[in-house]
This record gives structure tokens, C-alpha cells and sequence, in this order.
């Protein structure tokens, strides 16, 4: 394989030697003189042995009704040495030395040869015709469905990517190719969902903090004392640190949303990655007056991006500790038929609410509200939402369950 260069300077292979085909040939117009072709060569040998059979076999024939007919009784036998070759039409002096009785069979036997030569030629020449025909209408109704996908996929554009080929018939090859595409389809309309879901995220929730800026700057240069300077700082300060939380958070959200490659995927032993976030989150359960418990050796072995997985369990262990009661306790375990297991006490949610907090920027009425809880810290609304688009990427569900004591028991399985 060599390399040449493309119309738009990139590499492209190049091919060696010379094509088999004009470039401009279709499948169809190849399939027809292929079949002509070969239906010639075959029709051709079987020809040739079909005259060598006959004529070997019209020669008998012929000796045998010579032999038995009266009527060539009277043919003298010719004299080697007479010259009557040419004058009794034998080409070339085909008739030397053989007798009058034998010029005629000689004769019919010359001629029913060469009218087969012709006839098969004939035959040869209309049958390679009809078969090219044949398999110009074969291919034509063989390459019909490949038309099809052509035609729907030509017409699906960026804003009617839901759009697919659903190719029905035999599963054959062209089948499979449709399937191919839908699914790649599939993989170009979620991708083009997330962008979109970012970009609309990013913007929604940007504007808020950049007007707080821009009024807090406003603002703090009306008064330019230091005590003002200082407050308009730390206003700041805590705006810049919200939007940094929320922009990381869509981008880990955007990052889960593209889904996983088989080789980013790794053993991850997800105790360990459980044991580490709960640690990280000790100091803050002690703030809020909340007990942190886990369920050491009941956490499974699993395939997936440990990053990701990371950002799963600390998104839960943080929402439980956020969305809580004083005195209360977050429960992070695993168990048969389950990924993760997190539970905490907290305030009580109603079904239709839990059934929404995996929605982007959905917060649940109540929380944050108490004095165990975050009271006073904005959130992005992303983080359950985060969570459903990792499980999504590892190709798990999670199930929010409602506690009737209060609080929140999220499965993922």
C-alpha cells in the first residue's frame, strides 16, 4: 500500500497498478459484463467439446449409411495418382488418395462442421447478450435496497438526525450496512445532544453569576472605602467559586454524556474508590452533624473509567450529606444484583419529586433548608444529573427511592 496525496492535501492510499474496472463503472454495469463473460468462456468450452464429440460421431454415421446405401455402389475407386482433388471441390486436395465413394462423405462432413461453427458462434454470441441482460436485472433488483440507503442517509442533516434508514427485508449484506449506519446515527445524534444540552446549560446558568459580577462591580466602585472593597471581594470571590463548581460540573457531565471507549475501560475496584471519597468527606459529615457509614467488602469489582466512577460516588456521598438532618447518617454500601448503594435520613420527598432529581438543574423542595444541610451554598443542580449520565456510560440504571422516614435511597444496578 503506498500514500498519495488528496484534493485537500491529506494522505489517502494509493493503488498499485492498474484497475480491473473503469473508475466510473457501477456494480451493476461490472455485474452484467461478468456475467456475459463468463457465460461466453463456459458456453465456449462446452462447444468446442460438444463438436469434437459430433464430429467424430457424424463421421461414423456417415461411413455406416454409405456402406449400407445402394445408390453409392457405383463410385469407382480414384487412383492416388490422379489429381482430383480441387475438381471435386475438396480444398487443399483434402481428397488425395481415398476412393469417388468417400469424396461425398467428406464433403457433408465438411460442411456440417463449419455450419456448426457458425450456429455456435450464433448461439454463443445471443446467449452472452441474454445473460449479460439477466444479470443487469439481477444486480438492479439485488442493489435496489442500496439505493434506498443511499437516498434516506444523503437526506438526514444535523436537524433531522432522529431520523433512520429501518432498512426491512432479507438480512443480508445490505441490511447489515443500514444497521451499521443507524447505529452510527445513533452515536452522532447523542453526541450532538450532549453539545447541545452544554451549550444550553453553560448559558442558562452563566448568566445568573455574570450579572451578580457585573452589579457587585458596579456597585463596590460607587463606594470605593475599604470596607466596601472588601465585601464586594469576597462577593466576588464567592461568585467565581460557584461558577468554577458549575462549569466543571458540565463538563463532567458533557464528558459522561460521550459514553465510554473499550480501551478507557479498566478494572476499577470500586471499595477502594468508595473508601476514598468517604475520607474526603469525613470532615464535612463532622460539620453537619452526620454519621458516614460503609459497607466495607460489599462493593464489587467493575469495568469502567475510574475518574468517572469517582465522580459517581462523590456526587451521591455529597448529596446525601448536603440534603440532610442533624444527627443524622448517610449509608454508602454495595450488595447482591448492585452496583452502589447510597442512603441518608434527611428531609421527606414525594415520589413525583425523586422521580425529576436526575433531570439537569432540578432541586428538590426543602433541601438545603435545614440547619444540617447547606444552607446558603448555591448548587449547581447537577450533581444526581452527573451521576444518571455515568451509570448511562457504563451501561447501568439508577433507581431513586424515597424513604417514608425521610431522605433518599439511590440505587445503582
Amino acid at each position: 500500500m503506498t500514500w498519495g496525496a488528496g484534493t485537500d492535501g491529506s494522505a489517502r492510499p494509493a493503488r498499485r497498478g492498474r484497475a480491473l474496472w473503469p473508475a466510473r463503472w457501477s456494480i451493476r454495469t461490472r455485474t452484467s459484463v461478468v456475467f456475459g463473460t463468463v457465460f461466453a468462456l463456459l458456453a465456449g468450452l462446452v462447444l468446442v467439446g460438444v463438436a469434437a464429440a459430433t464430429s467424430q460421431g457424424v463421421a461414423v454415421t456417415l461411413a455406416t449409411v454409405s456402406a449400407d446405401d445402394p445408390g453409392l455402389d457405383g463410385f469407382a475407386p480414384v487412383q492416388p495418382t490422379e489429381p482430383h482433388g480441387p475438381e471435386l471441390g475438396c480444398p487443399g486436395g483434402a481428397c488425395d488418395g481415398v476412393t469417388a465413394k468417400e469424396v461425398p462423405q467428406l464433403l457433408l462432413s465438411e460442411v456440417l462442421r463449419r455450419q456448426q461453427m457458425l450456429w455456435s458462434g450464433l448461439g454463443v454470441a445471443v446467449a452472452s447478450l441474454l445473460a449479460a441482460g439477466v444479470g443487469w436485472f439481477v444486480s438492479g433488483r439485488m442493489l435496489r435496497p442500496l439505493d434506498e440507503v443511499v437516498a434516506t442517509a444523503r437526506g438526514i442533516t444535523a436537524s433531522t438526525l432522529h431520523e433512520r434508514i429501518a432498512l426491512t427485508g432479507p438480512r443480508d449484506e445490505v441490511a447489515r450496512v443500514a444497521e451499521t449506519i443507524d447505529e452510527l446515527l445513533d452515536r452522532l445524534e447523542a453526541s450532538f445532544e450532549a453539545q447541545r444540552r452544554f451549550v444550553a446549560y453553560a448559558s442558562h446558568e452563566l448568566r445568573t453569576p455574570l450579572a451578580v459580577q457585573r452589579a457587585a462591580l458596579q456597585i463596590g466602585l460607587d463606594d470605593p472605602s475599604p470596607d466596601a472593597v472588601a465585601a464586594t471581594r469576597d462577593q466576588l470571590l464567592e461568585v467565581n467559586r460557584a461558577s468554577e463548581h458549575l462549569i466543571e460540573s458540565l463538563l463532567a457531565l458533557a464528558t459522561a454524556d460521550r459514553g465510554l471507549d473499550a480501551d478507557a475501560r479498566v478494572d476499577v475496584p470500586l471499595g477502594d474508590v468508595a473508601a476514598g471519597v468517604v475520607g474526603s468527606c469525613v470532615a464535612r459529615a463532622d460539620e453537619v452533624d452526620v454519621e458516614l457509614i460503609v459497607g466495607r467488602g460489599s462493593f464489587p469489582r467493575v469495568s469502567g473509567d475510574a475518574v468517572l466512577l469517582g465522580q459517581l460516588v462523590q456526587n451521591l456521598v455529597s448529596n446525601a450529606l448536603e440534603y440532610n438532618v442533624p444527627g443524622g447518617w448517610v449509608r454508602v454500601h454495595g450488595g447482591p444484583g448492585v452496583v452502589l448503594v447510597v442512603e441518608n435520613t434527611g428531609p421527606v420527598v414525594s415520589a413525583e419529586v425523586a422521580a425529576t432529581l436526575t433531570q439537569p438543574f432540578t432541586r428538590g423542595s426543602g433541601h438545603g433548608a435545614t440547619p444540617g444541610g447547606a444552607e446558603g451554598v448555591r448548587h449547581s443542580g447537577l450533581g444526581l444529573a452527573i451521576v444518571a449520565s455515568v451509570a448511562r456510560a457504563h451501561g447501568w440504571v439508577v433507581d431513586i427511592e424515597p424513604r417514608a422516614e425521610g431522605g433518599l435511597r439511590v440505587v445503582v444496578r
